[in-house]
This record gives structure tokens, C-alpha cells and sequence, in this order.
């Protein structure tokens, strides 16, 4: 439902994402673009880039495993 999250990486730590509800695009390094719906795992090794694009017209739900833990606090601060 047009919801975004821009291309990142993280210095050092891994992630899986398991896709649990609806369809979307995953955003890779080199302007790349990769299906990825319900039922579907991927692994992001350190400094891999990822993100993801929901360009489905449903709600898109995903669970992701940060290994070792970052603490995101950031990414949720109210911008100035």
C-alpha cells in the first residue's frame, strides 16, 4: 500500500525477514528489485543492502531476526 523502506546496510549485523502477509519488492544493492511475498525467508549478510518497497495494494507484514541486536531507537525518533 505504497509504504517504503530506502535501501540500508548494517555494519555488523545480519538479518532474516520472513514475509508473512502480502507481496512486495525488495530494494538490493545496484538499483536491483527481487519479488518477495507470503511464505518467502531471505538472509542479509552484513553491509548487504536492503529494503523494501510494498507496491501491492494489500498490507504487507514481515517479522525480521536482527543477529547480533541493534537497537533501532533511531530509526523512530521524531524528525526535526
Amino acid at each position: 500500500m505504497g509504504a517504503s523502506q530506502p535501501g540500508h546496510t548494517h555494519d555488523a549485523s545480519e538479518q532474516i525477514w520472513y514475509a508473512t502477509k502480502g507481496s512486495g519488492k525488495l530494494l538490493l544493492a545496484d538499483d536491483q528489485e527481487k519479488e518477495f511475498k507470503a511464505g518467502d525467508v531471505v538472509r542479509f549478510a552484513d553491509k548487504d543492502v536492503h529494503g523494501l518497497l510494498n507496491d501491492g495494494n494489500t498490507e504487507f507484514v514481515y517479522v525480521s531476526v536482527t543477529a547480533p541486536p541493534i537497537n533501532f531507537g533511531y530509526a523512530y525518533e521524531e524528525k526535526r
